[in-house]
């Protein structure tokens, strides 16, 4: 018998819990804010609230746009009713050995649970590569955010997140600098060992709509 695999941002949601986001939309409402307008949500109150309660005391000033980019992720994800698509291993790796140029996202939010330990980044430039649990596809007419969620294990307390947006339709995941194709491996000994890497913002929105247009269950 297969166990899930837990959602690394399930305990964030049960520490908010249902009146902090139920807070949340009334404020919204009362505003006239569209959930989907980033700007227009982390500037409104109930918001601004909620952020308090959700950053630590003792976290840099940079961390704010961390968390407010999740707690927007985490709201869109649950005014959509939660939704999770499990990606399978060999289809998304055949579709990712010849992307071709992704269709636009339908609007709203939707978490990619992606195959474990199969793809991986680096959170920032210099930092070692964590593996990819799963992304946040956030999307809107002619836009489209996407949360990527690294690093969570069971052992470890919290998790890492890098984010990217673009314009859609986007034009698809381009050749590297040094010419080796997207998602090719960048770790040493990766490609013994089956991995796929993502490099850049643009690989990484790609990651998201090619595996969003595959499906998953």
């Amino acid at each position: 018998m297969t166990t899930a695999r837990p959602y690394p941002w399930a305990a964030v949601v049960e520490a908010l819990g249902e009146a902090r986001l139920e807070e949340i939309r009334t404020s919204l409402a009362a505003r006239g804010v569209d959930p989907a307008d980033r700007d227009g949500f982390v500037l409104d109150a109930g918001v601004g609230r909620v952020l308090r309660e959700l950053v630590p005391a003792d976290a840099p000033a940079e961390a704010v746009t961390s968390y407010a980019a999740l707690l927007h992720a985490l709201y869109g994800h649950w005014i959509a009713g939660r939704p999770v698509r499990v990606l399978d291993r060999e289809r998304l790796r055949a579709t990712l050995a010849a992307p071709g140029a992704p269709p636009p996202p339908p609007a709203g939010t939707v978490y990619l649970q992606l195959p474990e330990r199969l793809l991986w980044a680096a959170p920032a430039p210099g930092v070692a590569h964590e593996p990819l649990d799963g992304v946040f596809v956030v999307a809107s007419p002619g836009r489209i955010r996407v949360l990527a969620v690294l690093g969570f294990r069971p052992e470890r307390e919290g998790f890492t997140t890098v984010e990217a947006e673009a314009a859609t339709p986007p034009p698809g995941a381009p050749l590297r600098d040094d010419g080796t194709p997207p998602f090719a491996t960048v770790l040493p000994g990766g490609e013994r060992m089956g991995f796929l890497s993502v490099t850049s913002q643009a690989e990484l929105v790609a990651l998201a709509l090619l595996a969003l247009a595959e499906g998953g269950r």
